[in-house]
């Protein structure tokens, strides 16, 4: 990795890469996560030419089942930052979040870094279960190097992150402007966030403002995608620039405008040590540009004290439900009793991955099972109903080395249709959990150790239910019929 840029960090100088062909996901899976709650998700690549084939790749990056962004590695001895804000889904039930790479045929994907860190559900409003934020790149003055993406306007070369700020969001210098200077402010003071405030952008970067020479002239930042960023015509964009006055005393009001002609802030007066957010929207490519010009009654100049520019990415794709519920009363005939059950049955997503961890599925069972469409794990079937989480409906794992008693996680799949078990090494009996999956047709046979309850025992050659029979269910007989002989019925 001798390559790199010296003065990156050690984290950049490694990467797990992941050799596999056109088409193929692999998958990172953070755990034990709030559904419905917001995060904050880095990850961060180091190419340096670590294949010795100095071709840098290309590949899609995916947060669950949402495109995020494609990596395109221009520079191969930069390092590469990539920040967004997701939610997690609150009616799937996930309590977990997925970031996959996808091999396009243009290199094999890698990475040398992923962060996650909670957000506080207010912050950031824009990002919702309806879409996320992405930290746009710009183009850079050859001076700034290594980018991070988001910017204070102080005149040191100095990077802002924790523990400055509490979510580790990196805040690199905009660049050196030789018309623009410092405002003065004494020293010991601390710049506050509104009770209301939705960005907790810490005091730190609030200090670090410019502001023009001249009184009388107007500040400009023009700004456009880093060539790494795909961003087209009809992408919609988040401007975030956050002011505040540090001078004691001071004066000056002037407005701030988008490409010249829209105003997104008129007559503005900053308040003293107290943050400011001015946002707005602007669509495309660029070069766009903020102006920030000084009124008639305004006796300073403008200021500014830091900016954050974000695409707004609609999550198109609904997750796989980790919440197949539903209420069902369940009748259990055993030796003539009769109980009354009342079943509350969850689990969809989180099953299957249950299954595949239980079993060790040697399939392409990476990231969310269903979504995207193109990315469907093998040997599922999903029902597609947007607006809804994606539904598993049926489950075909016939000759796939699975060994052992079946798992519970198969009786938390309550929508399946279809369960294809066949030609395995599953032994036990067939538990009766199986009973409460309504409408299900599921396949057996040639598992020569599975047998029917009262049937089971150590010797193969006599669980003849298993093997010849197939427990009728090698005919397609629901289960609703196979359950009755071993004396579970489903109403």
């Amino acid at each position: 990795m001798g390559n790199l840029q010296p003065d990156l960090a050690l984290r950049y100088a490694n990467v797990r890469y992941f050799p596999n062909v056109n088409g193929a996901r692999n998958c990172y899976t953070l755990r034990s996560l709030k559904p419905g709650g917001k995060y904050y998700v880095r990850a961060v690549f180091g190419y340096g030419n670590y294949d010795r084939l100095n071709s840098p790749p290309t590949f899609d990056l995916y947060v669950g089942a949402n495109y995020w962004t494609t990596v395109r590695i221009v520079n191969g001895s930069r390092a590469y930052v990539f920040d967004t804000i997701a939610m997690l889904s609150s009616s799937s039930g996930a309590d977990y979040l997925q970031v996959c790479l996808v091999n396009k045929g243009s290199g094999n994907p890698f990475i040398s870094g992923l962060d996650l860190r909670p957000l506080h559900p207010e912050l950031y409003p824009d990002s919702s279960e309806a879409q996320s934020l992405v930290l746009l790149s710009f183009f850079r003055d050859d001076t700034v190097g290594f980018g991070f993406n988001r910017y204070h306007f102080g005149i040191d070369y100095q990077h802002f992150r924790y523990p400055d700020d509490p979510y580790d969001r990196i805040w690199q210098r905009y660049q050196n402007v030789s018309t623009w200077t410092v405002p003065g402010s004494a020293s010991g003071v601390v710049v506050k966030n509104p009770p209301y405030d939705t960005y907790d952008v810490p005091s730190a970067v609030m200090l670090s403002a410019s502001t023009p020479l001249n009184a009388s002239a107007t500040m400009e930042i023009v700004w456009s995608s880093d060539l790494s960023m795909d961003v087209d015509a009809d992408t919609n964009l988040l401007l975030l620039l956050y002011f505040a006055e540090v001078e004691a005393n001071a004066s000056r009001q002037f407005d701030v405008l988008l490409d010249s002609n829209v105003t997104l802030a008129a007559a503005f007066s900053p308040s003293y040590l107290l943050t400011t957010v001015v946002r707005g929207t602007a669509r495309g490519l660029g070069p766009h540009s903020i102006s920030l010009v000084p009124t008639s009654s305004s006796n300073l100049p403008p200021v500014i004290s830091a900016m954050e520019i974000y695409l707004v990415r609609p999550r198109n794709e609904s997750a796989t439900s980790s919440a197949d519920e539903f209420n069902s009363t369940v009748v259990s005939c055993m030796e003539y009793s009769f109980i009354l059950i009342e079943e509350r049955v969850f689990f969809s997503a989180t099953a299957v991955m249950s299954v595949q961890k239980k079993y060790s599925v040697k399939k392409n069972w990476e990231g969310d099972p269903c979504s995207p469409a193109a990315f469907a794990w093998d040997g599922l079937n999903c029902s597609y109903s947007p607006p809804g989480p994606q539904r598993i409906i049926a489950l075909y794992l016939p000759s796939s080395g699975l060994i052992g008693e079946i798992d519970p996680s198969f009786g938390q799949l309550t929508l399946l249709q279809n369960l294809n078990l066949s030609h395995n090494n599953l032994s036990g009996p067939i538990p009766d959990f199986l009973g409460r999956v309504t409408s299900l047709i599921l396949l057996v046979d040639n598992n020569p150790y599975l047998c029917v309850n009262d049937t089971c025992n150590s010797s193969p050659s006599k669980n003849k239910l298993a093997q010849g029979l197939g427990l009728g269910l090698g005919l397609g007989v629901p289960v609703v019929i196979l359950v009755a002989a071993v004396a579970v019925f489903i109403r």
